[in-house]
């Protein structure tokens, strides 16, 4: 049976514990969201979110690394130390960027799954082409493209 591709939500709200006594709502706070510019080969610039970039998805209340495929406790401290860990971006160079996708940025993980960097989603090997020509990819793709036409340097 073939896995379904694997979605990280854009914003995943953390509902904040609040003590017994004080407030019964839970509260939702977005998670701070980092970007990275990638320079393709051709010299087409795409900005996509740091945890895309690093592989982390978000499982329920873990963080998890595909490339390291170790799971975290879902904080953002420890998410950010793994990150910069120099273990974590050792792996993350045995995991290179296929050519032949270039702008889509897929990377090939192990056995028979793909990663793609726009979506942050872990794909298998027969549903790559169809994730590639989804609209769902396409639209991401275009984002990381507008987001690098947007971007300005701090001076």
């Amino acid at each position: 049976m073939s896995m379904p591709a694997l979605r990280q939500p854009k914003k995943c709200p953390v509902e904040a514990k609040a003590p017994p006594a004080a407030n019964s709502e839970k509260r939702k706070i977005a998670e701070p969201q980092n970007y990275l510019i990638v320079t393709l080969r051709s010299g087409k610039k795409l900005v996509v979110s740091s945890d895309s970039y690093h592989g982390i998805l978000t499982a329920g209340e873990l963080y998890r690394c595909v490339f390291c495929e170790t799971e975290m406790v879902r904080d953002v401290i420890c998410k950010e130390r793994h990150k910069t860990s120099e273990n974590h971006r050792k792996i993350v160079e045995n995991y290179p960027h296929v050519e032949e996708f270039s702008e889509n940025l897929i990377r090939k993980l192990n056995g028979a799954d793909h990663y793609c960097t726009i979506c942050n989603v872990v794909v298998t090997t027969y549903f790559l082409h169809k994730h590639i020509a989804a609209e769902s990819h396409s639209k991401e793709l275009q984002m990381a493209l507008a987001r690098a036409l947007a971007y300005k340097p701090f001076n």
